[in-house]
């Protein structure tokens, strides 16, 4: 039985081309990495831009969400988060 992956670029939709691969050993275990790009470098570096601003945007949250968390075992009034000065 012989399987084709299909692996699309998510801006464009060109197929992916494997970039490095590598093997890590966790445990007892051999575990296959495989780093896939997009063929057109300018996709590319907006696919990475895009992917870099989500996970900014990620860490924000986070952060916010255990100051909140933090704010509340404190029993202290909550801040404004995210406020913009005037």
């Amino acid at each position: 039985m012989n399987i084709h992956h299909s692996n699309p670029c998510i801006r464009c939709g060109t197929q992916r081309v494997v970039k490095r691969s590598w093997k890590e050993k966790i445990d007892n275990s051999i575990i296959i990495n495989t780093q896939t790009i997009c063929p057109n470098k300018d996709c590319q570096k907006k696919v990475d831009f895009d992917i870099k601003k989500q996970k900014d945007k990620n860490t924000a949250m986070r952060v916010r969400n255990e100051q909140r968390i933090l704010d509340r075992k404190m029993g202290r009034k909550p801040a404004v988060y995210n406020k913009i000065p005037n």
